[in-house]
């Protein structure tokens, strides 16, 4: 009978501590693991970070999105763009952009959110066609040609893109007399953001393109580059996500520089590059030149209306000098390490490079500041 009783207590503790942990179970509070719910904006974009293109970024502008065509360098030979009511003398289409190729024959111009081509026949223009074949757009505009009068880049809204603005491109196929289905250019060039009006001067080998990510209410920023001959994209074997993720991004224009030598090749071109001084001044020798804006090109020091404008010319002409001498120094330098130069030298000799070049670049910087305060100072005098 005592053993019954021993037994009986003993399943009474069990029972109650088996309910006691039941009770427990119940207020345990599990963890919620919340469901991340991708837009397909979203899902689009992580499909072609893997496809992220290679691009050397040489410089970039911020600028007031209404003034952002000034700041388009492109040669003669590219063709001009200009805006719908500028060109057509009209108020209808104050965003609208058209393009007219280098022998002014031919233009590309957006319309009610529409791409049309037109042709000129003596000094009137042809009734507009509307482009065909370009795909389902809900919005399209920023039309640019390449030289070949085929390859047709524009930015347009779709339910296929990433958001906003997206840059695509086509080509006209002459067999059926429309333009082929447009791509989606991919990344870098396009965002979540807007991005738009793609521009090549093919003579120079400069590329242009505006977007407003990462920028405020009424500003873009113009980022210059250098077009790739032959698409190269990033690899995951030799890059990991987060830094093709944030070449996508262009979060640093310096990451894609490399040694920095391409890039001072192309500046020294884009410096060079767009509208030309007149035939007249082209053909005076000169040793100082100075572009106040497209009419205005200064050839003399004593052009200068101020004093302190012109002692901050002949500190240019110092200073682009030295740019000058800097530029030249580097390059037998360059030539040297790679051709001549033995192990026991290269270690001094990078070291003596990476310092002219980060005093090349500073000083290109200075250039640009002041060539931006004396033009100020000169455009506020000229107006008064």
């Amino acid at each position: 009978m005592r053993i019954n009783r021993i037994v009986i207590a003993i399943m009474a503790v069990l029972t109650a501590a088996s309910a006691t942990a039941q009770q427990r179970k119940v207020h345990v509070k599990r963890k919620i693991v919340p469901v991340v719910v991708k837009s397909k904006e979203e899902i689009k974009y992580d499909e072609m970070l893997e496809s992220t293109r290679q691009v050397m970024f040489i410089d970039s502008v911020v600028v007031d999105k209404q003034e952002f065509l000034n700041y388009y360098k492109l040669n003669a030979e590219a063709g001009t763009i200009s805006g719908y009511n500028q060109f057509f003398g009209s108020e209808e289409q104050p965003y609208s952009v058209v393009y007219v190729n280098q022998l002014a024959n031919k233009c590309w111009f957006s319309n009610n959110g529409r791409l049309y081509t037109s042709d000129k026949l003596g000094t009137q223009w042809s009734e507009p066609i509307l482009l065909d074949g370009l795909g389902q757009f809900q919005r399209t505009n920023y039309p640019y040609v390449l030289s070949d009068g085929t390859t047709l880049y524009f930015s347009a809204i779709s339910n296929e893109g990433l958001g906003g603005l997206d840059i695509y491109v086509s080509r006209y196929d002459s067999e059926s007399n429309k333009y082929l289905l447009a791509e989606n250019i991919g990344l870098p060039f396009n965002s979540e953001a807007n991005d738009y009006m793609y521009a090549v001067d093919e003579l120079n080998g400069i590329g242009y393109f505006a977007t407003d990510r990462r920028q405020p209410e009424g500003k873009v920023c113009i980022y210059t580059f250098i077009p790739d001959q032959k698409r190269t994209i990033y690899s995951t074997d030799e890059y990991d996500k987060s830094t093709i993720r944030s070449r996508a991004r262009i979060d640093c224009i310096a990451d894609t520089w490399g040694d920095g030598m391409l890039r001072a090749e192309t500046l020294d071109r884009l410096n060079n590059a767009g509208r030309r001084p007149k035939e007249d001044i082209q053909q005076k020798k000169t040793d100082f030149l100075f572009v106040v804006n497209d009419d205005i090109v200064y050839t003399n020091l004593s052009d200068f209306r101020t004093r302190d404008n012109r002692e901050r010319a002949n500190k240019l002409v110092e200073m682009r000098k030295a740019y000058k001498d800097l530029a030249e120094n580097l390059d037998k330098m360059r030539v040297y390490y790679a051709t001549k130069a033995d192990i026991a030298e290269k270690g001094n000799l990078k070291k003596e490079i990476l310092g002219c070049e980060q005093e090349f670049y500073q000083l290109e910087s200075d250039i640009r500041q002041l060539e931006k305060a004396i033009r100020y100072v000169e455009l506020n005098n000229l107006n008064q």
